[in-house]
């Protein structure tokens, strides 16, 4: 439907009733939608957080039901869950399906050994007492009474313990020796990255509190919660033998989730409809397009103050960013018993575990996102307003710190799981062992300090546009996007060593999850629309109103979504229903956002005829495929493979599987990396000289990076999940993430496949890219002392303008 500016045709002279859409777009009332989705979020996660501790899972002495004697200790279980993090086994293997996928789940794995144990324990009974082996009609009885054991729940709440029969007792004590060879013993079939690094662990005080602890978490995977026919994980892991099924809870919710989207899809498209049909026109910001005021009056005779300043983050972000490919290829390696990079490193004589390389992998990928993403907002600020004094050196510091911050991390969590660093030391200094918070506790808490500096820095530059008249503006969301995503990373402080896993867990993904779902993606919002405005695509009043829907969808979906991570990690199952229903909610702004992309893509047409025309100089071709790239992802990578698996009943199956991964590649290098790499490269052409750029070189990355991902995902993460998935639904979760399935020769294969892909984007985008960033250190252009009249000054100019015809527009809404 065309817009109908004059508002003339069937509508009456009188005032129009008002749409859904309209009223949506009415700024006075946007404290209002600000309002209600605060307080939909504040009800949901207070929810979460009750749930949580209300509902948490006993952790106390397991005694024996015969004797009444102590059998597993809780001082024993502290210990060792406080190994399980120290020695990185989180970033090896999992503990209720949270973790890598490189060792077993250790949970799954100590309730099937459980189960195993003790139909091992039965039959060994009968033939001490009959004096023969049992029949198979015996092995049958034992069966179905070992899983009417496992479910049945031994706490003692008066008592402040945990019973065990004699069997559950024996089941124990053979998970000892389970874990004493894995770790101890480099021919034992389950060894320990198949027995290449030798006594990884081998106190064995450690060794037991691990199996204690392990034992604990298989426990809770099968006892019945109170009142209730389902364990406290809601029968997760799937072990048919074990009798974990699917609950009714994890069917119903499933099923309503699916409703509840296809009634959002309608709502989304019904509105978009009618704002299609809203007077004006949000593709037409300026007369030119992909090109920015200071490239066109400026070109590449100078930058504004401080800008300079800050190459060197994009410097240090692409390092990192190799940094993280590289242990991802070791990684990857380890899985097929090595490769050319093992054995460089073996020639080295350097041994790294796998859990080093793990939490390099992830926590690197973050932290260069996070460097790109401070380089390019400092860097969008002189254009904000003058630039404050003491700004320079407020940068210089913020730089130092965050070197310091990375030097410290790589290094203490080397330290911290090769034993190098122990107990309260690897704590702080070495790593915390939480899978993406792997740097320990000095290096995080330094890390939130500095992040808070940046915060400040971006505060100073838009403290002038923070007004009741510009509260809304494109610079003040700038700081609330910064903001609000290094305020949601304070969340991690509140995990500690003693808490309980259930609880702990909790707090880590209030963390990661608002980083990677609700920070991110409003920051990349943001972002997003700060620069379709630079780049003349969008008007600045529209560029408002899209970043500020987009951010309450995005709030109101994913802070309570956040629950489809807590589906199996013992809590109450208001937890599966807020999940299944709000993440599947979650698609809804990313179709909101795709549904211009095909007007978005005919903007480098329009661009390139004003070219030739001789109406622009430049067009930022490099920067506008990098941003096309983010839409794609945003709806396919995150959107499309994120659905997927979120759904409870297919989540309860592919929780910890390789199809995770393949949602999370898509998702994280998809869009965080693609939007990081985006504004540093428009940073970079403002910083270059004209002749130090090179079009094609990007053209070249751009490529190098989609394709080389999308075929990482389709040639090996995508059908090695479905292959792991298929053994899952026949033999139990358990099954499929042993030693022996994990590196078979069909994994061999598929993970042999991957290094196409994995090449392609290492040679062809990752090294590349480094190289031109790196290599234009001294082809910069020069930073002026002063600037005239700022771009926002300007802003502030038309702005009383737009004002006025949004306040009628307003009005005949």
């Amino acid at each position: 439907m065309s817009p109908n500016p004059s508002g003339s045709g069937t509508v009456s002279k009188g005032k129009q009733e008002r749409t859904f859409a309209q009223a949506l777009l009415i700024k006075k009332y946007w404290w209002l939608h600000a309002l209600i989705v605060t307080a939909i979020s504040t009800i949901g996660l207070i929810a979460l957080g009750v749930w949580t501790y209300s509902g948490v899972p006993p952790l106390v002495n397991f005694v024996s039901a015969t004797s009444g004697e102590v059998v597993i200790p809780e001082y024993s279980m502290n210990r060792g869950k406080q190994v399980f993090h120290l020695k990185g086994l989180m970033l090896y293997g999992s503990f209720w399906g949270d973790g890598a996928e490189r060792g077993p789940d250790f949970t799954a794995e100590a309730l099937h050994r459980t189960f195993v144990s003790m139909g091992k324990y039965y039959e060994l009974q009968i033939e001490k007492t009959q004096g023969r082996p049992a029949t198979q009609d015996e092995k049958d009885g034992i069966a179905g009474k070992v899983k009417r054991e496992i479910h049945q729940n031994g706490y003692d709440a008066a008592a402040g313990v945990i019973r065990l029969n004699d069997a559950q007792v024996f089941a124990y004590h053979e998970l000892i020796d389970h874990y004493t060879k894995m770790f101890t013993d480099p021919t034992y079939e389950e060894a320990f990255q198949k027995g290449r690094i030798a006594s990884y662990i081998s106190n064995p005080d450690d060794i037991k509190g691990l199996a204690g602890y392990f034992f604990w978490g298989g426990w809770v995977a099968g006892a019945n919660r109170p009142g209730e026919i389902y364990s406290y994980t809601h029968n997760w892991p799937y072990d048919p033998d074990a009798g974990n099924l699917p609950t009714y809870a994890t069917y119903i919710w499933s099923f309503l989730s699916i409703l509840v989207l296809f009634a959002g899809t309608m709502l989304v498209l019904y509105v978009y409809g009618e704002m299609k049909s809203l007077p004006g026109e949000p593709f037409n910001g300026r007369d030119w397009s992909l090109t920015t005021v200071d490239l066109e009056n400026k070109g590449d005779a100078y930058v504004r103050p401080t800008q300079r300043a800050t190459y060197k983050f994009f410097a240090f972000a692409v390092i990192l960013f190799l940094v993280q490919v590289l242990a991802g290829i070791l990684g990857a390696e380890d899985f097929v018993g090595g490769g050319p990079g093992e054995s460089i490193l073996g020639a080295l004589g350097i041994v790294i575990p796998f859990s080093v390389v793990r939490s390099y992998h992830a926590i690197v990928q973050i932290y260069w996102f996070f460097m790109a993403w401070v380089g390019y907002t400092l860097f969008f600020l002189p254009r904000i307003s003058k630039v404050p004094n003491g700004q320079r050196f407020l940068i210089n510091l913020l730089f130092a710190l965050c070197v310091l911050v990375g030097a410290g991390a790589l290094f203490g969590i080397y330290m911290g799981h090769t034993g190098l660093l122990t107990d309260d030391m690897a704590y702080w200094f070495g790593s915390q062992g939480w899978e993406f918070l792997e740097l320990g506790r000095f290096w995080h808490i330094l890390m939130l300090a500095s992040f808070c500096l940046w915060v400040y820095i971006i505060f100073r530059a838009v403290r002038p546009w923070i007004t009741s008249q510009n509260l809304w503006s494109v610079p003040a969301w700038l700081f609330y996007g910064s903001g609000i995503m290094v305020l949601f990373l304070f969340f991690g402080m509140f995990m500690t060593p003693s808490q309980n896993f259930a609880i702990s867990d909790y707090w880590r993904w209030m963390n990661i999850h608002m980083w990677v779902e609700v920070t991110f993606e409003v920051f990349t919002t943001c972002i997003v629309g700060y620069m379709l405005v630079q780049m003349g695509l969008v008007n600045r009043a529209m560029a408002e109103r899209v970043i500020f829907l987009a951010v309450m969808m995005f709030l109101v979906t994913a802070l309570i979504g956040i629950s489809h991570n807590f589906y199996w990690i013992a809590k109450p199952t208001g937890i599966i229903a807020l999940g299944s229903v709000f993440s599947t909610m979650q698609v809804l702004p990313l179709l909101l956002i795709t549904l211009d992309a095909w007007k978005m893509r005919t903007e480098r047409t329009k661009a390139h005829e004003h070219l030739a025309e001789g109406k622009q100089r430049f067009v930022m071709d490099g920067v506008w495929t990098f941003i096309l790239a983010v839409n794609f992802w945003n709806i396919f990578g995150a959107g499309v493979m994120g659905s997927l698996i979120n759904l409870p009943i297919v989540n309860y199956y592919e929780h910890g599987t390789y199809l995770t991964n393949n949602h999370a590649h898509g998702a994280m290098f998809g869009v965080k990396g693609n939007i990081a790499i985006a504004g540093m490269l428009f940073a970079c052409q403002h910083l270059f000289q004209r002749s130090a750029w090179n079009e094609k070189l990007i053209k070249g990355v751009f490529w190098s990076l989609q394709v080389g991902i999308v075929m990482m995902m389709l040639m090996d993460m995508f059908p090695v999940g479905l292959y792991q998935l298929a053994h899952i639904f026949q033999y139990g979760f358990w099954y499929g993430r042993q030693q022996s399935f994990v590196t078979n020769e069909v994994w061999h294969t598929l993970t042999w496949l991957r290094s196409i892909g994995g090449a392609v984007f290492l040679f062809g985008g990752v090294l590349p890219l480094c190289w031109f960033i790196l290599s234009r250190a001294g082809r910069m252009v020069r930073e002026a002392a002063v600037v005239e009249e700022g771009e926002w000054t300007i802003y502030d100019k038309e702005k009383a303008k737009e004002r006025e015809a949004w306040a009628a527009s307003d009005e005949a809404f």
